[in-house]
């Protein structure tokens, strides 16, 4: 039933796989952990978190499980290795200015200690969401729609899907800081995007994606407790500044004489040819 909805709803169907592992790893598999969570002691949002981390592995297995022998998941020789020294200089860049920035205002040490409520939600995010936006999307796009043309799109895709799941926050905050956050995770997302593409490992992207989280908490935490109230109106436009200049590194991961790579890669991870592992 599944082939055949999504071979004749690819686009519907790629809204199904990739928001439905969303809603199921934060909400429903989160739901049931929690209440098995909470007899141990632990505070609402902690069980949360904890909960959503439970079920992002689980969706990433359900995934794995949907799609063999078909589809192989498994990172062959060089492929974690590869992700690293794709993502490691600039993310060391990257955090280096946004962090520096804060220092800055802290006039000393950024940082502060975080609650475990925090730690997990930070790695929460980094697995629920790539797994969910990388993992399943790019996957399922890269099935259906892998070509030398198409490479780019696809990132582009599956960035936008991971920004419009910000919208709802639309609900909490003001139009403009949401609008921010949705431009923010879409510039990232193209970058994420692009080196998941090139090397097909999403684990590196989780560690990633929950280290820089982690940072941000204390880098919050190390604000408050230096009691900065006010941030500069050119500290957002700095931000979007460093993030633009990470998707177009993304964009240039993308290039063409990369994208036959790309889908040789594809190819093999879809059962396609027969690479060697």
């Amino acid at each position: 039933m599944k082939k055949k909805f999504s071979e004749k709803h690819p686009v519907l169907g790629l809204l199904v796989c990739t928001y439905s592992g969303f809603i199921v790893s934060e909400f429903l598999i989160g739901i049931i952990a929690a209440l098995v969570l909470s007899r141990f002691g632990f505070d609402t949002g902690t069980t949360a978190a904890i909960s959503g981390c439970i079920g992002s592995i689980l969706v990433l297995v359900l995934w794995y499980l949907i799609n063999q022998p078909e589809y192989r998941f498994m990172p062959r020789k060089g492929e974690i290795s590869g992700s690293f020294k794709l993502i490691l200089i600039p993310m060391l860049v990257y955090w280096v200015m946004i962090f520096g920035v804060f220092a800055y205002f802290c006039k000393g040490f950024p940082f502060a200690p975080i609650g475990m409520k925090e730690l997990f939600m930070a790695i929460m995010a980094g697995l629920v969401e790539e797994v969910c936006f990388r993992e399943v999307a790019i996957s399922y796009m890269a099935k259906r729609w892998m070509s030398e043309k198409n490479i780019t799109m696809i990132a582009i895709a599956s960035a936008a899907l991971f920004g419009l799941t910000h919208i709802t926050n639309i609900f909490g905050k003001e139009l403009t800081s949401t609008l921010y956050q949705i431009i923010l995770c879409i510039l990232m997302g193209v970058f994420f995007a692009a080196i998941y593409l090139r090397k097909g490992n999403v684990w590196v992207l989780c560690l990633f994606h929950a280290v820089h989280d982690i940072l941000t908490f204390m880098g919050s935490a190390g604000i408050t407790a230096k009691g900065v109230t006010e941030i500069p109106d050119w500290y957002i436009p700095f931000v979007v500044a460093i993030e633009f200049v990470l998707c177009l590194y993304g964009f240039f991961l993308l290039r063409k004489a990369k994208r036959q790579e790309i889908v040789d890669l594809w190819d093999y991870k879809w059962s396609r040819n027969q690479i060697s592992e």
